[in-house]
């Protein structure tokens, strides 16, 4: 073994090991401890990466970090990681018709809040889909549209359009947002209905 401080190669001893299982050396010249194979600290990208795998098939944190054998705070970093670097989903500059829908779920200590959605009818793409306690602030930031479709929720009747809104009894008209919160509740953990599944933050929401 040779010292990287004075290169000597005698008088090398062990003395331990650090934190993440290296051996560690000193040398009786110098009075120097080093580590010439140093594992690496934290998980590979690997590892990382089939985490954000089994969040978007729905495995929730917890059981993700069991599986991987991991903390679960550090799947719950990474996923939030990843998103943070994924490109904005495309929207449309122009949109006839809106469907709105509202998938009710709790935060925090059991603080009921409301996942807005809406969808593009004639493109199944989502303009909106995000937390708010204010109807208002999806329809101003959104993407106008000329007809807004939704269902008599008192929710949607306080709103003020840019278009046309048309409050619907039957799903005819919502069908497509309709279809995409019932798939938010199969495939994520955190809006299953069960009522220990919940949110800890409206960010992770």
């Amino acid at each position: 073994m040779t010292c990287p401080y004075c290169h000597r190669t005698d008088w090398q001893v062990k003395n331990g090991f650090n934190p993440s299982g290296s051996q560690r050396w000193r040398c009786q010249h110098c009075r120097r401890t080093y580590t010439p194979d140093p594992k690496p600290i934290g998980y590979d990208q690997a590892t990382r990466l089939a985490a954000v795998n089994l969040s978007v098939d729905g495995m929730n944190s917890r059981r993700i970090a069991r599986t991987l054998g991991v903390n679960h705070q550090s799947v719950a970093n990474w996923v939030k990681a990843h998103a943070a670097c994924l490109p904005p989903a495309p929207v449309p500059t122009q949109v006839e018709t809106v469907e709105l829908d509202e998938l009710f779920t709790f935060v925090g200590e059991k603080k009921p809040v409301y996942l807005m959605t809406a969808v593009d009818c004639a493109t199944r793409c989502i303009v909106w889909e995000r937390t708010t306690e204010a109807l208002q602030t999806l329809l101003d930031t959104s993407v106008w549209a000329a007809t807004y479709f939704s269902d008599a929720f008192n929710l949607y009747l306080s709103g003020v359009y840019a278009g046309v809104h048309q409050a619907v009894s039957s799903k005819s008209q919502t069908y497509s947002v309709e279809a995409d919160n019932a798939e938010l509740r199969h495939y994520l953990a955190r809006l299953a209905r069960a009522s220990r599944c919940f949110s800890r933050s409206i960010e992770a929401l």
